[in-house]
């Protein structure tokens, strides 16, 4: 399974629904994109990654997240995300 690193623009069509019939886009933290649609990755700019890089860019975001939650937030604790 491929991985890519982007930063979504957060503007519409960045993911569009033809893209996710040729292949599901699943979004990750730490910016990490899960497809094998290379047609979306090269359309969006999409730099490949590795799963070991991939994952190491999603630990980087939960470990933060982890470090920096408050027991009496009211919020759950951030777990750990394996990637596929």
């Amino acid at each position: 399974m491929p991985y890519y690193h982007i930063v979504s623009p957060g503007t519409k069509g960045f993911v569009t629904h033809q893209d996710n019939e040729l292949a599901h886009v699943s979004n990750y933290p730490g910016d990490v994109w899960v497809t094998e649609n290379t047609t979306w990755a090269a359309r969006v700019g999409a730099t490949e990654k590795t799963k070991e890089e991939a994952q190491a860019l999603v630990d980087a975001v939960i470990n933060e997240a982890i470090a920096n939650w408050d027991s009496e937030s009211g919020q759950p604790e951030p777990q750990p995300i394996v990637l596929p």
